[in-house]
């Protein structure tokens, strides 16, 4: 990863992330580079294998969110067209742009990476002067220049944004929807009827307490892409666990407060090609000043002992520097009067010759005045009492006279010893020798004094380039810091514990929450969950998954989950996705306790989208959610199923769902953690999947009054299955009619003991007519019509 500074568009503060990503496949070799606008940081990632269905591209659109993608027109059709579908997980679809396979060639790529000088830490450096040699071994320590496809890629993004000279033309990204409800957009029109995307009620909309811009892009990487490295997630978790100590928690609030005030630095150092207003160097100066105040609290807090976090601010805020940052821009910059100016003013005392000047400037008022005094004796008198002198910028020195009523055209304006110059409603403008002489010796002050004050500050704006490496280096800091008190802040806010993440393929968790529906409901009834990965059907010869414990070992790494409408299931299912999910962020987790096993990926199939725009039917969308899971998962990875198979025939479904679950098992110690709801109960009463697999079975615990014909849900999760799902009784929760609830509980019945269903009557005729005719086919049926002797005239009398 490294940055770029040139020739990048500028997004303000607030505003949705912009994304270019070129993407290129060749040899079943996949590259990919994407390049975001509000960091000004370039992208590259290894190149990996890719066939179809695209799988790995699908997961770069989901999690990078590009406006536009970059393609070689010497791709396959099916590359491009997977790249043009639509994907239900993002509201707006990317803009493919088909690219000249010549901008992808690798030779010219590498060559434009190089052009890019880098300076400290991959930032862009544009005054550093180093060899070629020295730009290749900087770019390789950096960036793998064998991944031939990635370079490529890189190479046609580089040609993309600068020959287009992007300057915010771009539409505006939209984020996820989920069904783990990880981002959701809400719709807020303004007052010109212009929807605004805001987040609504979701993961990312409780856990993101961000102060900075690069706070929250950091922490909405964080989101996008989780982590495995269980070293950064310990750092991540004894940091938030330190910042949550009661002896810190005001600093918490200090450092909260300091970053209140920190601005888009990235953003306003990349400007400095140009001129900076007044807002952004009183950005500069609030930086400085609150970063030495961070430096500050640091030394306060409790507890810090080995936080790497705390370690890099204190060698990356280095006092010194961010002190005379402070210094040179206080010094020169008067900010009172560049608000009151609209411009940039400089002190007095920082260069004489613009003191000089501005003496010069200050002192016109008198000066005019007895220059006026002096014109005054040399004009018809009836004209020197009204008579006066001023200084206008660009115009210079001007006498003015009142406009009178009687005065239509130039041949009135002519006064002895001035030149008519130009007229407004009220005054008249006129020059003479004097302010001819005033013009050549004075000049134009005012500009002069700007002009000045440009110069000094180019020199100041040269100077503080110098510190830019200290700029962006402590700016990612302050992003991460950013990101951290989030989390903290919504840990201290919710009741989250740390969890222990391990290397065990396990996952473990104590009165677990789910943490949105929980804000939603006065009192939320916590359950635990305890899988192991790797526990399928073993074959002759397999050991048990070596390094879990004698208590993991009871543990399955299949649970099927069962019970009424209504119970709770699938937030159950939810809660333990988004508890894994969170712990794998660096967040603590709505759970008494938990021990979560590093988990590579989640597959879910919870909430079946329907849409007219796809010509797939609902129950296909789910089968494909279900493909891509078999395809791409592991023993580490957990798949979640609520009501797999519903959207077609009871017999097809509940066939299907026994298929998945077997295939799962028969991966051995390949299987991966499943947890999985049904309302199927026929799986259970015509062993369809044998008692002997290992797969635990778990129902949600209700209380059924019989007599009063009641039913309680105690959303609690318990051993065992479900025979009923209570549809009927939650139909009547629903307000369906009684009349249609008391008949579909008589289907019900007659369904479960295979009996015939009579239709229903209207009156006592239609009964026993129903009844005469039900007793003459019985009759006929006992008819042996292939015995001789059968007498079919007495049946027929009968």
């Amino acid at each position: 990863m490294y940055s770029d500074s040139e020739d990048i568009s500028d997004t303000q503060d607030g505003r949705v992330d912009k994304v270019i990503m070129a993407v290129n496949l060749r040899n079943r070799k996949l590259g990919c580079a994407y390049y975001n606008f509000t960091t000004s940081k370039l992208y590259l990632m290894e190149d990996v294998a890719e066939s179809p269905p695209y799988d790995m591209v699908n997961l770069l659109r989901f999690q990078v969110l590009p406006s536009i993608i970059l393609v070689s027109s010497r791709a396959d059709d099916t590359f491009i067209q997977a790249l043009q579908a639509e994907d239900d997980s993002i509201l707006i679809p990317s803009i493919v742009e088909i690219r000249p396979g010549s901008e992808f060639i690798y030779a010219s790529a590498k060559t434009k990476l190089f052009s890019i000088r880098l300076g400290d830490k991959g930032h862009v450096s544009s005054r550093a002067e180093v060899s070629k040699q020295e730009i290749y071994l900087h770019l390789s320590s950096i960036v793998n220049v064998e991944s031939i496809e990635t370079v490529c890629c890189a190479g046609a993004l580089i040609s993309y944004i600068s020959r287009a000279k992007i300057t915010g033309v771009l539409s505006e990204d939209q984020q996820m929807s989920v069904s783990l409800q990880i981002f959701e957009d809400e719709s807020h029109p303004n007052m010109h009827m212009q929807a605004r995307a805001k987040e609504g009620l979701s993961l990312f909309g409780i856990l993101n307490n961000t102060r900075t811009v690069l706070g929250k892009y950091l922490l909405k990487q964080w989101f996008l892409r989780p982590t495995l490295d269980l070293t950064v997630l310990d750092e991540r978790h004894r940091t938030i666990e330190c910042l949550l100590q009661p002896d810190n928690l005001d600093i918490s609030g200090q450092f909260t407060t300091c970053l209140r005030h920190i601005k888009n630095i990235p953003k306003i150092i990349e400007n400095m090609n140009g001129r900076l207003n007044v807002k952004d160097w009183q950005s500069l100066l609030q930086y400085a000043f609150y970063c030495l105040k961070i430096c500050n609290l640091v030394q306060e807090l409790h507890y810090s002992e080995n936080i790497q976090i705390f370690t890099r601010i204190g060698e990356t805020f280095i006092v010194s520097d961010l002190k005379d940052i402070g210094s040179y821009i206080n010094d020169v910059i008067d900010f009172d009067e560049s608000v009151k100016e609209g411009r940039i003013v400089v002190k007095p005392h920082v260069d004489e010759e613009l003191d000089h000047m501005k003496r010069t400037y200050d002192g016109l008022d008198d000066f005019l005045f007895e220059v006026a005094r002096e014109i005054s004796t040399s004009i018809p008198t009836e004209f020197a009492s009204t008579l006066n002198v001023i200084y206008f910028p660009q115009l210079g020195y001007l006498v003015t006279v009142p406009l009178k009523p009687e005065w239509r055209d130039e041949e009135d304006f002519k006064i002895d010893g001035l030149y008519y110059q130009f007229s407004t409603a009220t005054t008249v403008y006129y020059k003479n020798d004097k302010m001819r002489e005033l013009d050549e010796y004075l000049g134009d002050i005012h500009g002069l004094i700007v002009d000045r004050e440009i110069e000094i500050m180019q020199k100041l704006q040269d100077r503080i380039l110098e510190y830019v490496p200290l700029f962006l280096n402590s700016s990612a800091v302050c992003a991460e810091l950013d990101c951290i008190l989030s989390l903290a802040e919504s840990a201290r806010r919710y009741g989250y514990n740390r969890p222990i993440v391990t290397d065990e393929n396990i996952l473990t968790i104590e009165k677990g929450r789910h943490p949105l529906q929980e804000l939603c409901i006065n009192v939320f009834v916590a359950n635990d969950t305890k899988l192991v990965g790797g526990r399928g059907i073993l074959g002759e010869g397999d050991e048990m998954c070596k390094g879990s414990t004698d208590e993991n070992d009871s543990y399955n790494s299949v649970m099927l989950l069962s019970g009424a409408n209504y119970s709770g299931k699938s937030v159950y299912l939810k809660q333990i996705a988004l508890i894994a999910y969170m712990a794998h962020i660096g967040s603590f987790v709505p759970a008494e306790s938990a021990t979560i096993g590093l988990i590579d990926k989640i597959f879910t199939r919870i909430q079946t989208k329907e849409t007219v725009s796809k010509v797939q039917s609902a129950f296909m969308i789910d089968l494909q959610q279900i493909s891509v899971a078999l395809r791409n998962s592991t023993s580490r990875s957990l798949l979640i199923f609520d009501e797999f198979g519903k959207g077609t025939g009871s017999t097809d479904g509940a066939g299907l769902f026994c298929g998945v679950m077997e295939h799962l098992l028969k991966r051995g110690r390949d299987c991966p953690k499943v947890v999985a709801a049904t309302h199927f109960h026929e799986i259970f009463e015509n062993n369809l999947l044998p008692q002997s697999l290992p797969i635990s079975l778990f129902t949600m615990e209700i209380v059924n009054d019989d007599k009063d014909e009641e039913l309680t849900f105690l959303y609690r999760l318990i051993p065992g299955r479900s025979t009923s799902s209570w549809g009927t009784f939650c139909a009547t929760l629903a307000g369906i009619p009684p009349h249609i609830v008391k008949r579909a509980t008589h289907l019900s019945h007659l369904f479960s003991r295979y009996e015939s269903i009579p239709p229903p009557f209207v009156d006592d005729r239609e009964r026993r007519l129903y009844a005469t005719c039900e007793l003459v086919a019985r009759k006929f049926l006992e008819l042996d019509l292939e015995q001789t002797n059968t007498d079919i005239n007495y049946f027929l009398e009968w």
